[in-house]
């Protein structure tokens, strides 16, 4: 109860405001040691920064393996335990730091390969930083709207699936077409509006894998920009993938948006009781 259910109890609430605070204390920290400007206090030991950093990074890590530990220890089951998503994120959470922390006891944590340390410890370490950010998941547990979200998605995998492969199958398809029709091998500036020679063009679709971004990017309506295809049948390929998006993507994320409002609506009935 007072691990779980914030409003059993006033230590209940004290706990998850603790937990928020922390997480967001965590956060914070790695995105300031990420700006070029303050980064030469985190990955230098003798800075005091870096000390400060690292023993307020070593307080939230002693809380969450503690918080960690004591809901395995009061959990009636540990298989059923582990089966849940959400103690595996934490886990994911805690354990990065404690590899870096052997590996720096060990020698090999010098945080910059400036200094001539090994390239690939100094890699693991910076891979064991950008697991810090898992731990904003832990705010799922504290949030009654992200379980609602988190239970709607899981109650609609199939229809995630099925947008998953139809994204899937619909990139293959037209990234396959943009590829024959924007080859740069085939391609020539003789066949582009406005130009007079036959000299080879830039075209970016130099493979099926390519073809297939440019294709994932078009059917989702992002549209970076980075790719564009330069040919009358190029564009008219580019404006019939947008058009069969809209209509196969709508249809499996019409009953993802329904479950989940079904969700919601049970979640609200629930608390009114």
């Amino acid at each position: 109860m007072l691990l779980n259910f914030p409003k059993s109890s006033t230590s209940a609430n004290v706990l998850a405001w603790l937990d928020c605070l922390l997480i967001g204390l965590s956060v914070v920290m790695l995105v300031v040691e990420s700006e070029p400007m303050y980064k030469k206090y985190f990955s230098d030991r003798d800075e005091d920064a870096h000390k400060l950093a690292f023993a307020a990074n070593c307080i939230i890590m002693g809380y969450f393996t503690i918080d960690y530990v004591m809901r395995l220890a009061s959990h009636p089951s540990a298989l059923c335990f582990f089966k849940l998503y959400l103690p595996w994120l934490d886990l994911l959470s805690i354990l990065p730091f404690y590899l870096e922390l052997v590996m720096m006891v060990m020698g090999s944590g010098k945080e910059s390969p400036d200094h001539g340390h090994d390239d690939k410890a100094y890699t693991v370490l910076r891979i064991c930083r950008i697991f810090r950010v898992i731990r904003v998941f832990k705010l799922v547990r504290r949030c009654d709207s992200l379980l609602v979200l988190v239970r709607a998605l899981s109650k609609t995998r199939s229809e995630l699936v099925l947008l998953g492969g139809i994204v899937s199958m619909s990139a293959l398809v037209i990234g396959s077409v943009m590829y024959v029709i924007e080859n740069p091998k085939m391609l020539s500036k003789s066949v582009v509006h406005h130009h007079d020679d036959s000299e080879m063009i830039d075209s970016k679709f130099i493979s099926i894998l390519d073809s297939c971004w440019w294709a994932i990017i078009t059917i989702t309506t992002v549209g970076y920009g980075d790719m564009i295809p330069q040919t009358l049948p190029g564009k008219i390929c580019g404006a019939l993938a947008v058009f069969l998006a809209l209509v196969l993507i709508a249809l499996p994320a019409t009953i993802i948006v329904t479950k989940f409002s079904e969700e919601y609506e049970r979640s609200v009935k629930k608390k009114r009781k």
